[in-house]
Parts: C-alpha cells; sequence; structure tokens
C-alpha cells in the first residue's frame, strides 16, 4: 500500500498534473451521474448544461494536458 502511494505522489506532484486528475475524475463522475440520474429528464434545462459539461471538461483536460507536456 504505501508503494501505491509513493507512486500517486510523484505522478501528482505537480499543479497541472493534479488539475488533469481532478478533471478526469469529474468527468467520470458526470458521465455516471447522467446515466444514472432521472434529473436530466425531469428538469431539461439542467439535462443540456450536465450533458454539454463532458465535451467542455474534455476540452479543458486536453489544454491541461498539453501544458503538462511542454512544461516537462
Amino acid at each position: 500500500m504505501g508503494v501505491v502511494l509513493r507512486i500517486i505522489r510523484e505522478i501528482f506532484d505537480d499543479r497541472v498534473t493534479r488539475a488533469a486528475g481532478i478533471i478526469f475524475i469529474l468527468i467520470v463522475a458526470l458521465v455516471i451521474f447522467n446515466i444514472f440520474s432521472n434529473l436530466t429528464q425531469s428538469h431539461p434545462l439542467l439535462g443540456v448544461l450536465l450533458f454539454s459539461l463532458v465535451p467542455l471538461l474534455f476540452i479543458v483536460g486536453g489544454v491541461i494536458f498539453v501544458v503538462a507536456i511542454i512544461r516537462s
């Protein structure tokens, strides 16, 4: 367990990589929420907002990935 935490700490030692990890977790959580939630059908405008956040977060994650590559 200590080895895994050390590896994770080495990977996410930079602000940019931490931000990329957070964006990835947000995308996964939002997709799971959109699949299992009935909120998008009962409130269509909120559903449009939630479904439009996935590609927006994907683009932001791509920009953060490019910045991380340029910095390293």
